[in-house]
């Protein structure tokens, strides 16, 4: 009973440091490959195009007020 089962491989899979991990995309969640995929990055860019535009035209107003 007091016996422990270390560097013994059993269902776990493969030690957490090893060299030899099976990086499979499909398996990780998609928040850690998202910056992987180009949709991400023209969300990305777009979505700085337009803080750009709001904070240099001082809240959209591009007439000025009387």
């Amino acid at each position: 009973m007091g016996e422990n089962n270390y560097g013994h491989h059993g269902n776990e899979g493969p030690a957490p440091d090893s060299v030899h991990q099976d990086l499979n995309h499909e398996q990780c969640p998609y928040w850690k490959r998202a910056h992987h995929d180009w949709r991400v990055w023209v969300g990305l860019f777009f979505m700085f195009a337009a803080i750009t535009i709001y904070v240099l035209s001082d809240n959209l107003a591009f007439l000025p007020h009387a």
